[in-house]
């Protein structure tokens, strides 16, 4: 069976339902916090976990400069909204179109961190960070 693997363009954020546009790179995180769970009835040296809880985030940076998105932006983590945001593999025009993949997720978030880094002479980085509240679908 020969081993199949996406390349990075192919691994894009949604947020809204839309592919996050000029995007330059992408990073999921999901995590489990886990506590000992071990008892006087466990044998052995090693630590027995039980998940207590679990957590995701998306951070996506882009370099979409533009008014209207740097406005938008700012509105939504000022507005503590929660939007669906998750990821997919694309395809098509501009890698922007979903397939729909096996390991395609989504849920809500909220944008918790927003980074705008404008050095002399040089193209605007925008980072986004969502916060995930609540499961992944």
């Amino acid at each position: 069976m020969a081993l199949t693997k996406i390349m990075g363009e192919h691994f894009r954020a949604f947020v809204g339902g839309a592919a996050v546009p000029e995007a330059t790179n992408c990073q999921v995180t999901i995590q489990g916090n886990v506590e000992d769970g071990s008892t006087k009835d466990s044998v052995g040296g090693w630590n027995e976990e039980q998940m207590t809880s679990k957590q995701w985030s998306v951070q996506v940076d882009n370099v979409d400069a533009s008014l209207a998105n740097l406005r938008a932006l700012i509105t939504r983590f000022n507005s503590d909204t929660k939007t669906t945001v998750g990821w997919d593999q694309t395809a098509g025009a501009q890698n922007r179109v979903a397939q729909q993949a096996a390991f395609a997720r989504s849920g809500q978030a909220i944008l918790n961190d927003l980074s705008i880094q404008a050095g002399n002479r040089q193209i605007i980085q925008v980072s986004c960070q969502y916060q995930g509240s609540g499961a992944l679908a």
